[in-house]
């Protein structure tokens, strides 16, 4: 009687022991894993900023690291552009998330110059980053002397920080001689006239018994005198009675 309640005490001892380091054993070791290793869903974090970023982060038990910066044309400055893992990956509780820092567009689209004077499309070119190169000038009828008449690359186009832009000034209109024309035929005259960079003006006839039929008798401004390029030129041409 005495032996069999001695090993059931023994067995019951045993059977009590073994399922406490069971429990000790789960309780220390397997619920902290399961604890430490749930899945999380990586959040969407571009076009955050990085401290929008680490919050989110953060609140889901992820960790944040700044990659760097780069540039990008789609995403403003100081907002994050790109994060690896990707958006809707499964990781693991306490994980990383690598985000990189847009710096902006490398690209500018290039202004219209046009009709401003040098120093000042100078300046602007030095706030976009841009630099002035060579300077030409080219006679133009619209544009006032010393303004910009057109750049190159031309403005609209996509240009780069640190591109070199040739800027194009007016000489605006030039003085020219105008040439004699009298005695000359009116087909003559007005060759004459383009080839000097003018303009042919009012065509007028009048009767004449000194110069032959279509040829020039007066024209203004008269010969000699000095007008702009594409000025015009008026022609009064000989005829005679029908």
């Amino acid at each position: 009687m005495y032996y069999n309640s001695a090993k059931s005490f023994l067995i019951s001892f045993l059977v009590s022991f073994f399922t406490s380091v069971i429990v000790c054993v789960v309780f220390f070791f397997v619920i902290p894993m399961v604890g430490t290793s749930a899945d999380v869903v990586i959040p969407e974090l571009l076009g955050s900023t990085t401290e929008q970023a680490r919050v989110i982060g953060e609140s889901r038990g992820l960790l944040l690291i700044v990659g760097g910066e780069e540039e990008n044309e789609n995403v403003a400055e100081n907002l994050v552009c790109r994060q690896t893992p990707l958006p809707g990956s499964v990781v693991r509780n306490r994980s990383t998330i690598t985000v990189f820092i847009s710096k902006g567009s490398s690209q500018i689209v290039l202004p219209d110059f046009k009709g401003q004077g040098l120093i000042e499309t100078t300046i602007r070119l030095s706030e976009l980053g841009l630099k002035i190169g060579e300077v030409k000038s080219e006679e133009n009828s619209t544009i006032d002397k010393d303004k910009i008449i057109a750049t190159i690359p031309e403005s609209g186009t996509k240009v780069k920080k640190g591109d070199v832009i040739t800027v194009v000034l007016s000489r605006g209109r030039e003085l020219a001689e105008v040439p004699r024309l009298i005695g000359k035929s009116l087909s003559t005259a007005k060759r004459i006239i383009e080839d000097n960079g003018f303009v042919v003006g009012r065509v007028s006839w009048e009767v004449s018994t000194e110069y032959n039929v279509g040829i020039i008798m007066r024209h203004s401004p008269r010969a000699g005198k000095m007008a702009k390029g594409g000025s015009k030129i008026n022609l009064v041409v000989a005829t005679v009675l029908e």
